[in-house]
């Protein structure tokens, strides 16, 4: 089993990769992202959560670690080598993803679009395009020869509704649900629906207009975790993977582990 690390913003989600291939997602589990905490620190909240799965970091074959947030990169590589004696292998642009890059600076694209793209482009139809639902939400397009085209980046659900609720008067905080109906009845409602409503349609819009300029029937694959809310409000057919990620991960691991 290869134990991946995909370091968010908001979250640390920690995956085992295990069957052929690596394909299999043995085990997922997160922990908050905090960004002053030390290689210790995070060494025993890691051991602490695999324990509780009856995970053995040291039977562990390997390690993959996807970050965008670059000064946790290293202090979880070193978590993860202190727990299994193994070397990170650490997701960049680098490595062979099985795609090719027609964007102006490869080496900036986020390491998760990376592997959220690597992962469409081998298990699903192309070209396709890929939405992230995190902290930002990220689309992706991979062209029908393997090229990353490049996207979108625009705040994420979460990230806009605390926004708004900070930044007026008398909008209240609100954990987002999946909405009963489209037009909302009270202010709670009328936030929830927005977002929900507001993002699919703006995932339907962007995808119509990708699949104008590209001229070809376009694949959509959402993930993150609002996207089993957001997937039934789109008009146009979306696929959930709930596992994108880690997918990209086994891919990336399979093609580049020594």
């Amino acid at each position: 089993m290869v134990l991946s690390v995909d370091i968010g913003n908001s979250n640390i989600c920690i995956g085992g990769l295990a069957e052929a291939g690596h394909r299999e997602i043995a085990f997922t589990t997160r922990m908050v992202t905090r960004p002053r905490c030390t290689v210790d620190e995070y060494a025993a909240e890691m051991k602490f959560l695999l324990h509780r799965l009856a995970v053995e970091p040291t039977a562990c074959e390997g390690v993959i670690v996807c970050s965008v947030v670059p000064r946790l990169t290293g202090v979880l590589a070193a978590a993860c080598k202190r727990l299994t004696g193994k070397e990170a292998l650490i997701v960049s642009c680098e490595l062979d993803t099985g795609l090719t890059f027609q964007v102006d600076e490869p080496t900036k694209v986020g390491r998760d679009r990376l592997a959220d793209a690597a992962a469409a482009a081998a298990h699903y139809p192309l070209p396709c395009m890929t939405v992230d639902l995190g902290t930002a939400t990220t689309y992706n397009v991979i062209s029908a020869n393997r090229e990353f085209l490049g996207g979108f980046i625009v705040p994420g659900v979460q990230t806009s509704l605390r926004a708004i609720s900070a930044g007026t008067a008398q909008l209240p905080p609100i954990a987002p649900e999946p909405p009963e109906h489209l037009i909302g009845a009270n202010t709670v409602a009328a936030l929830n629906n927005g977002a929900m409503f507001g993002t699919a349609a703006q995932l339907d819009g962007l995808a119509d207009r990708v699949e104008a300029e590209l001229g070809q029937p376009l694949t959509v694959v959402v993930t993150g975790g609002l996207a089993p809310y957001i997937t039934p409000c789109c008009k146009r057919k979306v696929i959930y993977d709930a596992d994108l990620l880690f997918k990209g991960l086994a891919l990336i691991w399979e093609k580049n582990h020594l």
